[in-house]
């Protein structure tokens, strides 16, 4: 099977984590990954693609967004729970369906503890590249697209859908 990437730039991905922050009070740079990566795995389930395209990692505590987790780490400093306050989102750069879906991911998980997040983003495909990387002896690994989508009940179907050529 060909290896599945999506198109990535930090603009998107900065305009969704501006957009989660706006619309939760206090939200936490741990928080607003895990939050982030549901968003992506949602809307790859709706759509067939995700929001922000970027490869995660999976790290101790569950799958945190590569180029972005490495920005916010350059502009925020060394805190590791803060964000830097962003500008507002430039709601004119979602889809219809990608802002529907950080609604749902909003509503359905603002009030969860981050603790919580963090065990549910523990899903197959963070745990095989978790494994990977300790049977490595490293601190992280990418978590693959294709085990993410392997992660999803409609799958198959995904996977149809990107080769079927």
């Amino acid at each position: 099977m060909p290896k599945v990437t999506f198109e990535y730039s930090l603009g998107p991905a900065l305009n969704a984590l501006a957009y989660l922050q706006q619309r939760i009070p206090g939200l936490t740079r741990l928080k607003a990954f895990k939050l982030l990566y549901l968003a992506d795995k949602r809307h790859l389930e709706l759509s067939g693609r995700p929001i922000t395209g970027g490869t995660y990692a999976a790290l101790k505590n569950g799958p945190v967004p590569q180029r972005l987790y490495d920005y916010v780490k350059e502009t925020a400093g060394p805190n590791g729970h803060s964000l830097p306050k962003f500008p507002e989102p430039d709601l004119r750069k979602f889809s219809d369906s990608e802002q529907r879906v950080l609604d749902e991911i909003i509503k359905k998980y603002r009030k969860y503890s981050t603790s919580q997040l963090v065990d549910l983003s523990h899903d197959s495909a963070w745990d095989a590249a978790w494994k990977s990387a300790q049977a490595q002896g490293k601190g992280s690994e990418p978590i693959s697209w294709e085990k993410i989508i392997e992660s999803l009940d409609n799958g198959k179907d995904i996977f149809e859908a990107l080769f079927d050529d």
